[in-house]
């Protein structure tokens, strides 16, 4: 990771956008990450198959957090359709590496979001990080 990479994280762990439980949502989804504990919870609303508005809560490290916030620069306003496609690589693609040992930390907000997209259209799918990193 770049001494960019890292400042940008650290900001977005300390300065988080939308971390907070929305009071009006269609679906929530509570992920996991039991190698390093982190727990997350996103909240999505949907019009039209749009994602409309998105936040998280939960206990997370300082690189889930930093992830889950910059994620919502990137699906606010995208189609259900496009969201489903986001993986490790559409965070680096947008400039937000980690090492491979974080990964899925860097992940689990867009596992979250994917699979309460899964619950919402109930196309009987449930990614896991396999599914989100490729090796």
């Amino acid at each position: 990771m770049s001494e960019e990479q890292n400042i940008m994280i650290q900001e977005y762990a300390k300065n988080p956008l939308q971390n907070f439980a929305l009071k009006e949502y269609t679906i929530k989804q509570h992920e996991g990450n039991f190698i390093c504990w982190d727990d997350i919870v996103v909240y999505l609303e949907i019009t039209n198959n749009i994602i409309k508005n998105y936040s998280f809560d939960g206990n997370c490290s300082n690189i889930s957090t930093a992830a889950a916030s910059f994620l919502s620069e990137f699906i606010i306003g995208k189609s259900i359709k496009d969201v489903l496609q986001r993986n490790y690589q559409t965070m680096v693609d947008h400039g937000f590496e980690v090492s491979p040992r974080r990964k899925r930390a860097a992940v689990i907000a867009i596992l979250a979001t994917r699979n309460a997209i899964h619950t919402y259209t109930k196309d009987g799918k449930n990614d896991t990080f396999d599914d989100l990193i490729e090796d």
